[in-house]
């Protein structure tokens, strides 16, 4: 007689599979415990969703479970993941994979040192001469931690794992150091700060929405971890959602200022797999109480969570852009439901989606705190329109920003300017027969590297030497057009060749420790000017950053997502907030050659309840999101003809299931990259008033395209925000 489990696993398969348990696992099987199995001979670690006990008919070669990796999963998070699985369209085996950990737990880390009882007479008899010995025994009367451990010589360390050993000395585990309660170390709060603390914690004990809404430097986040510590004293555990990695140093560095002695997990993709492992299982055992983190940490195995908290909730890097695509502060609000806990939703400039529930009082649930002011005596900040093309300019950058920077380098402060756009210039032609450099397997330009000299395909990979001349006509110069971080770069060099300038993009921080490096070197004043991507937009603050400059803004007017004027107003904003944090006055400067656009009016104007109103009536009008709920249904192939095929059949079946439901499906069409890696791509759209008539519709495609197995790769995007 056997035991069989059924096992989902991250595979599109569409169902679980069964293993047989056996006798060399001592546990039992546990409904929602993580296993490892194979498929083929590749290892998977699954959830264990129905158990079969006393089976006597199983097929003779199943698959016994390879071993067991822990113990149950919170049911929150069981639940949490069929709504993933429902709301997004994927398989609840898909949905799994974001719940599992990586491996079984490691064993415990140790986070101090202490001299035991019967140590403490050994170490009374240690004499003077012997300093090694004595000085660890010194060591060790205020408890040893991690950083003064790795500072002891090799010979002490390697002595203090003797006495480990012989009962001298103990470990400390993180457990056995939880403070009896919290008390964060909080600059005095401004009136309007104390009355948006007292508004959230009146939320505090049940299911509730808060958008905190407050310009930049107004103290958000000082203003929630108040409510965060009250939390902790509670007992409960509190999730902390930022939008970047690089936002995770800085504010880790001041909630441990805030919070001291808590301990915390971090989760993000970046870590290395046994570091994650080791998080998530802090989190699992209920060791860590405060987890940081991206999208991912949404499905932190917390079991007593209390409080979850998403610091910039506009930010579109909360989408996930793979299978499964959920939306992190979608997820957050589902799991704060399930588990009538509050959320917190802090932004300067709030998603129109949070906007819209907010202003059209959708719940009571929501509800709306507003910080207008910054909380430090920095002085308002100076906001300016600047020409961005003509004679003045030069490789992006206006003779009225130069002059600006200029200004700050003979005062000693710092300057930060901002280019969305990595690389030398995005794309390279030929002045003479017009000629651009193409990416032979993508319907796209490359762009030009010019500290490596070469040429590369930013959605591929596909990279190639810069050529010496036009390969149509021959002709011997090459010109590079538009503007890049690279370049900007260069004409900094070359007009202030004595500055000190560092460039922040995915290529120059590539690197584990290269962010947090740059980050130290900016706050030591070792640098005087920054070149980055909107990586340098979000969160980060500068005492000596006066003056920042944006480049090439107008490109997001002309773009074919509707969300592209949102979302620049967004990054402007968070750009601007950047200067004049503190004493020091700040100026930004947006070269434009649309001063009077409404996007640019509403900034100089500090007026983003006016901007979002007006879109959101836009959207209300064309029956866009957040108006209506809308799905993206994506196909590729290598033959253009199974795609067609595809869409033809697809767009028959959702036509046909909407048809009745007040929806609307949209003819396909290319998508806006036809090409990439060799790959023919459309796109299709389908938009419904409510969630449930879609989420019916695109159930019967599945179904129906499960049936006919095209030969294509397809995907359903619920909630799109990429629409390449």
């Amino acid at each position: 007689m056997l035991t069989l489990v059924s096992v989902e696993l991250p595979l599109a398969l569409g169902r679980p599979l069964d293993y047989a348990w056996p006798s060399e696992i001592s546990t039992p099987p546990m409904l929602h415990a993580a296993v490892e199995v194979t498929v083929g001979t590749r290892p998977h670690v699954g959830v264990v969703t129905e158990i079969h006990d006393g089976v006597s008919d199983a097929p003779q070669r199943l698959k016994n479970v390879r071993r067991l990796i822990c113990a149950p999963l919170p049911s929150a998070l069981i639940s949490l993941a069929q709504f993933v699985a429902d709301y997004y369209q994927v398989s609840l085996g898909m949905a799994c994979g974001l719940i599992t950990p990586m491996d079984s737990p490691p064993p415990p880390e140790p986070v101090a040192w202490q001299t035991t009882e019967q140590g403490r007479d050994h170490v009374r008899q240690i004499p003077a001469r012997n300093r090694a010995q004595r000085g660890l025994a010194d060591a060790l009367k205020q408890r040893l931690s991690k950083d003064a451990r790795m500072a002891l010589s090799p010979a002490q360390r390697r002595l203090l794992n003797e006495w480990v050993e012989q009962g001298v000395a103990q470990a400390i585990f993180a457990g056995a150091l939880q403070p009896a309660l919290v008390l964060p170390v909080l600059p005095t709060f401004t009136p309007a700060q104390t009355a948006a603390a007292s508004a959230l914690r009146s939320r505090a004990n049940e299911f509730s929405v808060s958008l905190l809404h407050g310009v930049t430097g107004s103290g958000k986040t000082e203003v929630y971890l108040d409510l965060v510590a009250a939390t902790l004293n509670a007992g409960k555990q509190v999730l902390l959602l930022v939008p970047e990695i690089n936002l995770t140093p800085q504010l880790i560095d001041r909630v441990l200022k805030a919070l001291p002695s808590i301990n915390t997990a971090v989760l993000h993709s970046k870590l290395a797999p046994g570091e994650r492992n080791r998080a998530w299982h802090s989190v699992h055992s209920g060791v860590a109480r405060l987890i940081i983190g991206t999208r991912l940490a949404v499905f932190a195995p917390a079991a007593n969570l209390g409080l979850i908290v998403i610091d910039e909730e506009h930010d579109g890097s909360y989408k996930q852009n793979e299978s499964p695509r959920y939306h992190a502060r979608d997820v957050a609000i589902v799991r704060a439901k399930q588990a009538d806990i509050p959320v917190i939703l802090a932004s300067a400039t709030p998603s129109l989606e949070t906007w819209r529930n907010v202003r059209h009082a959708r719940s009571e649930a929501y509800q709306y705190v507003n910080l207008a002011e910054r909380a430090t005596a920095a002085v308002p900040l100076s906001l300016r329109l600047v020409p961005g093309r003509g004679k003045r300019v030069k490789s992006g950058l206006s003779e009225t920003l130069a002059d600006g920077i200029r200004d700050r380098l003979q005062r000693g402060e710092q300057s930060l300017v901002l280019v969305n756009r990595r690389g030398f210039a995005p794309a390279i032609y030929c002045p003479h027969c017009g000629w651009s450099a193409p990416c032979k397997r993508c319907d796209a330009k490359l762009t030009l590297h010019q500290t490596s000299r070469s040429l590369r395909c930013h959605h591929c990979g596909f990279h190639a030497a810069v050529p010496t001349r036009c390969p149509a006509c021959g002709h011997p110069e090459l010109v590079g057009a538009g503007v890049g971080t690279q370049k900007l770069e260069a004409a900094l060099i070359e007009v202030f060749p004595e500055a000190r300038i560092a460039r922040a993009d995915t290529d120059s921080l590539s690197g584990k420790h290269a962010w947090r490096e740059l980050y130290e070197r900016i706050l030591a004043r070792e640098v005087d000017i920054v070149v980055g991507t909107q990586m340098m937009a979000k969160g980060h603050d500068f005492p000596a950053l006066t003056l920042v400059g944006v480049v090439d803004a107008d490109r997001a007017l002309f773009s074919t997502d509707f969300r592209a004027q949102e979302d620049l107003f967004a990054l402007l904003t968070q750009v601007a907030g950047r200067a004049g944090r503190h004493a020091l006055p700040g100026e930004v400067m947006v070269q434009t050659e649309f001063p009077n656009h409404p996007v640019f009016q509403a900034l100089l104007a500090h007026d983003y309840e006016g901007f979002a109103d007006r879109t959101l009536a836009s959207r209300e009008m064309f029956g866009l999101p957040p108006a209506s709920r809308m799905a993206l249904i994506r196909a590729e192939a290598k033959d253009p003809q199974a795609v067609a095929d595809f869409f033809a059949r697809a767009h028959a079946v959702l036509r046909k299931a909407l048809s009745s439901k007040d929806g609307e499906v949209f003819a396909p069409q290319p998508a806006p990259l036809a090409r990439k890696a060799d790959f023919t791509r459309w796109t299709m759209t389908a938009i419904a008033p409510k969630v449930r008539p879609l989420a019916e519709a695109l159930v019967e495609l599945r179904e129906a395209m499960q049936a006919d197995r095209p030969k294509v790769r397809w995907v359903v995007d619920v909630d799109p925000y990429d629409f390449g």
